[in-house]
């Protein structure tokens, strides 16, 4: 897959007489170490960063290519839109099911994927792993590799959101959370979330649905009900946009306990519970009908 096509951007780029420095710039498209990985032979690229590679050096992306086709393998996607649309809630079988399909993308496809489809397949089995064994030891590594990338950029894809993602659990689990949202970092980073909703086709927005979803626990924990409220309203407006409501019950869930422990108003919370559950019986999702119900009776146990 994509021979030579390393080589030809070293020769090309040394013809040119660019630094790597020079031609990553701010490195937001592509990193110096993505593309020292790319031109020694020992990364596959992402169609984007063909992309960008062929603009800098003023070549087609079929020169740089040699009319190689760069589309994903079908299997694989849907192996990965599975992952991504299929919650476990630690459930035993979904969680013996998400094994089975990790197993098979890491057999089957992770060798010849570009980079930034490995990236988002590890962050994918480290947020379960964290998920499973609430230790953060599994994300911390990809977290200190490449998130410094991602707050470069003003503009994210779905692989970003992925890499996002494991970082908000990470950032959850933290042994010091209050620190996690100093110098607004956090909120910088949850504000720039929200802006993405345009630059998304419909297929993706719910898992920069997801994405948001993830980022209230530690709004709730740092009690931020402004903001809160507006990513709950985001999160209404992308789901009524894409007619998908599979989060409903989640998002009425964070409503209520915003309700409860931060605006101390039952009336609102109760309606919202509600809500959480009649979405859930719909969905005929039982197993989370269930955790709903323990969630409720957890939140009023202390009362």
């Amino acid at each position: 897959m994509l021979k030579d096509f390393g080589l030809k951007v070293k020769q090309l780029r040394k013809e040119k007489q660019i630094t790597q420095e020079d031609f990553c710039g701010d490195q937001s498209e592509l990193s110096v170490r993505q593309l020292a990985r790319i031109e020694s032979g020992k990364s596959i690229p992402k169609l984007t960063s063909v992309t960008y590679i062929a603009k800098k050096l003023d070549v087609s992306i079929s020169f740089l290519t040699g009319e190689e086709n760069l589309e994903l393998p079908k299997r694989y996607k849907e192996l990965k839109y599975l992952i991504l649309r299929t919650p476990t809630y630690k459930d035993e079988e979904r969680v013996r099911l998400r094994e089975e399909q990790f197993d098979e993308i890491y057999t089957d496809y992770y060798d010849n994927l570009p980079e930034s489809e490995q990236l988002a397949i590890d962050c994918l089995q480290a947020k379960l792993d964290v998920h499973i064994s609430q230790n953060t030891h599994f994300s911390q590594g990809i977290i200190n590799d490449y998130f410094e990338q991602i707050k470069r950029k003003k503009i994210y894809d779905v692989n970003d959101l992925i890499l996002i993602d494991l970082y908000l659990i990470n950032t959850f689990l933290s042994e010091d959370r209050t620190c996690q949202l100093q110098d607004n970092h956090y909120i910088k980073l949850v504000s720039r979330l929200m802006a993405q909703v345009d630059y998304f086709e419909l297929d993706d927005l719910f898992i920069l649905n997801n994405v948001l979803i993830n980022t209230c626990e530690q709004l709730l924990l740092k009690k931020e009900a402004k903001i809160l409220e507006e990513v709950l309203e985001v999160c209404q407006i992308i789901m009524t946009k894409v007619q998908d409501f599979q989060k409903a019950p989640i998002v009425s869930m964070l409503e209520w306990k915003l309700s409860l422990d931060i605006l101390q108003d039952e009336t609102r919370a109760q309606i919202c519970f509600d809500k959480a559950i009649l979405f859930a019986s719909v969905m005929g999702d039982n197993c989370l009908t269930r955790n709903l119900s323990r969630e409720w009776e957890k939140d009023h146990a202390h009362e």
